[in-house]
């Protein structure tokens, strides 16, 4: 699964969780795809209780927002998890 981030106006932690909520509320609209909406919530909801954002934003200024990089949040399992910044792979589940 990728998940493309718009970090044009705010930082990745604030985006994940608009995409968390957003993806909460369409799970509860009728017609729905429950089971593809079930695995965003469930990754999005790992990345934001298992990484250490400001450790994220200080390390790759691109993240911390008003940027125009390419970000995108890819994923094969819940546990493998990678954010790509304009091609370059990071771990955010690292809570160094």
């Amino acid at each position: 699964m990728k998940i493309k981030l718009n970090l044009s106006k705010h930082c990745v932690e604030t985006e994940l969780k608009r995409l968390y909520n957003r993806s909460l509320s369409e799970y509860f609209k009728p017609g729905s795809n429950r089971e593809e909406l079930e695995t965003i919530i469930d990754v999005l909801k790992t990345v934001l209780e298992n990484s250490n954002f400001g450790n994220l934003r200080s390390t790759y200024p691109k993240l911390a927002g008003k940027s125009g990089a390419n970000i995108v949040l890819t994923t094969h399992r819940q546990d493998h998890v990678v954010i790509l910044i304009n091609g370059i792979k990071i771990n955010p589940l690292q809570k160094d």
